[in-house]
């Protein structure tokens, strides 16, 4: 079973500036309102793993793909499921068109999806616009 959903919008922001703010866990809780703080345990590449606190408690991650300025994935695992965050970006002749999603699969994916599904993709809206403003005011990283 999958659940799933997803927000999108176009920006005139770099995909370098877009990049950063994905790749930058300190910039997290300044784009996401739901996120407290994160950490990344070393370079943004496949297998790396990282630590995030929302509203619930802390939660490891992996990045499962990473594609410098075009796409990057991390996953979470749930009991009998696994929660994952692609965040995609392409060139559009209006700028870079963003996406960010919520893909939950597994054998609970339907509860997980009503539990924590929902609410996520409720903020997603909000955040992706938060990323595309602030990658246009803060595009590296002088708020450090």
């Amino acid at each position: 079973m999958t659940w799933t959903g997803s927000h999108t919008l176009t920006t005139t922001a770099s995909a370098e500036a877009i990049w950063y703010r994905w790749t930058t866990p300190q910039t997290w809780p300044v784009d996401d309102p739901d996120c407290r703080w994160a950490r990344i345990d070393g370079p943004v590449v496949v297998g790396a793993t990282g630590t995030l606190k929302a509203k619930g408690p802390a939660s490891r991650f992996t990045f499962t793909e990473v594609e410098p300025n075009r796409r990057m994935v991390f996953d979470i695992a749930l009991p009998l499921a696994t929660l994952r965050l692609p965040h995609t970006m392409r060139a559009t002749p209006d700028g870079v068109t963003l996406t960010h999603a919520v893909e939950i699969t597994g054998p609970l994916a339907g509860l997980w999806g009503a539990l924590i599904g929902r609410g996520v993709v409720k903020g997603l809206a909000a955040v992706v616009a938060n990323v595309a403003t602030n990658a246009l005011a803060h595009p590296t990283d002088e708020r450090r």
